[in-house]
């Protein structure tokens, strides 16, 4: 069992500096057990980057806006695993309004990240182009490429690409005011279902190239990389190589 100090002394190879804004993309069992559980490693992001310093938690459920068509900002949980729920449930804890692609914002930078209001989950307005914007750090434990490093999506649809689309649902949602309303909001979807999101490629060159960097904290691989820097580098293969980021299978029905 990890301690809290063995979090902060592992976690301490990062080079996370106070008042910085990092999101963290997180599977708790890769880390092979932490005393006091995930609420101890929230802690520890949070004592990495300070008080004036700000945690970010994905928070997404996808299911429930684009299938049930319903979304709670208060409510709704977490679909990314022990941590990002624990995470949304602390009292000073706020959420981004996205109901697809929201985070649990921890410090101080919170209230801000909780009014980055925007219709696509990508866009000027949302809460992956205030991260870009003040460039945040995005840490990933212990989890395959494929699952992890959200903002790619972010970077696709700012620099464009025929594999992915623009879908809009809509559906009642409940925000901090607790009056239901019905809205709608949009993301950056695969094109059809021949296509299927495969990033590893296009992030294994990355990590070869330093963009992204690499610790190992307990039984878990961190890889790590700043916004700024991702942003930059996984533009040229958006660009370039999309073929590094997504396959393209065959119908699994042919029509004759």
């Amino acid at each position: 069992m990890l301690s809290k100090q063995e979090l902060l002394d592992g976690f301490g190879q990062l080079g996370l500096k106070k008042g910085e804004t990092i999101i963290v993309h997180t599977s708790y069992k890769s880390l092979g057990g932490v005393e006091g559980g995930a609420d101890t490693v929230i802690d520890v992001m949070c004592e990495l980057v300070g008080g004036e310093g700000t945690v970010l938690f994905p928070a997404f459920n996808f299911q429930s806006w684009t299938e049930n068509h319903y979304f709670d900002i208060k409510e709704t949980p977490s679909k990314m695993g022990a941590i990002t729920e624990q995470a949304r449930l602390r009292p000073n804890a706020l959420r981004t309004p996205h109901p697809i692609y929201s985070f649990s914002a921890l410090g101080a930078r919170a209230e801000e990240f909780s009014k980055t209001d925007d219709v696509e989950a990508y866009g000027p307005n949302s809460a992956f182009a205030l991260f870009h914007k003040i460039n945040g750090t995005i840490v990933s434990i212990g989890l395959d490429f494929n699952s992890t490093f959200s903002m790619h999506h972010y970077i696709e649809y700012n620099v464009g690409c025929d594999y992915r689309r623009v879908k809009e649902f809509s559906g009642i949602y409940v925000g901090y005011d607790r009056k239901p309303q019905i809205k709608m909001y949009s993301m950056f979807v695969r094109k059809d279902d021949t296509v299927r999101t495969y990033i590893n490629p296009g992030m294994n060159e990355l990590l070869a190239a330093g963009v992204i960097r690499e610790a190992q904290v307990g039984a878990a691989k961190i890889h790590f990389a700043t916004a700024n820097d991702f942003y930059d580098n996984m533009s040229v293969i958006v660009r370039e190589h999309p073929e590094k980021l997504h396959i393209i299978e065959e119908p699994k029905y042919r029509k004759f």
